[in-house]
């Protein structure tokens, strides 16, 4: 065999070589065993070997890396898979930890506005509980003050309680004491500042309609004299029959 003959046929089976190569997908280093082969000093029996490799065999070679490449995508696919759930996870126990979170939050929240709000009801029960000593004192010493009236006090009084009967609108039908009687705070002017309902168990209609009658009647009729005149009224109403 000459010189061009087996060049000739180096060249053939480096083509066929290399069409192998590109049909499996591999390299050169693997279809040889990991082996570095120079291609222009390739021997004899490694072309002999390339010369025996049938259709057949190529075809279970290419299926076999197939099969492979299959389940290092399969493995690819699994392990993503499995990222994924470990990422859902670790977001629903940080969303599920936040939630806890914000429950334990309110919960404090409410309890300090339970203990906030006891607080606030008793400062109010024993603001309203002094405003009753107050009002029980004042109408005291006032009971003892109408007794000692004068006559130009006594119908400065009674001017007054004109008034506010006839801004009174009583509503029929309800229920309530047979008296009332109301705290009443009035500047010199007769200009009313307040209306407190004191002894008076009823309706709201009828309570209501009491208080509005007083805030209606101001300002109310001006004392004739300095000394007269009672910044703080205690005045009782009865419906008349």
């Amino acid at each position: 065999m000459n010189k061009n003959s087996k060049k000739k046929i180096f060249l053939k089976v480096l083509l066929i070589h290399l069409i192998i190569i590109f049909l499996l997908d591999i390299n050169l280093s693997e279809l040889f065993n990991n082996k570095s082969i120079k291609l222009d000093t390739v021997d004899n029996s490694v072309i002999l070997n390339l010369k025996s490799i049938s259709l057949e065999d190529l075809e279970k070679k290419r299926n076999e890396i197939k099969r492979k490449k299959k389940i290092l995508e399969d493995l690819k696919k699994k392990k993503k898979a499995e990222e994924e759930k470990k990422k859902k996870l670790k977001a629903l126990q940080k969303k599920k930890a936040e939630e806890e979170k914000k429950k334990s939050d309110l919960e404090l929240l409410k309890k300090t506005e339970e203990k906030e709000l006891a607080k606030y009801e008793i400062e109010k029960l024993e603001r309203e509980l002094l405003g009753l000593e107050k009002a029980e004192a004042l109408i005291n010493k006032q009971k003892i003050r109408n007794a000692q009236l004068t006559d130009a006090e006594q119908k400065y009084i009674l001017t007054i309680k004109a008034k506010i009967e006839n801004n009174w609108l009583i509503p029929h039908n309800t229920n309530h004491d047979r008296i009332c009687t109301v705290i009443v705070n009035q500047l010199p002017s007769g200009k009313v500042t307040s209306v407190k309902i004191h002894e008076c168990k009823g309706d709201s209609i009828y309570l209501d309609s009491l208080e509005n009658a007083i805030w209606k009647s101001s300002p109310l009729p001006i004392a004739p004299d300095i000394e007269v005149f009672q910044e703080n009224l205690v005045l009782q109403f009865e419906e008349p029959n």
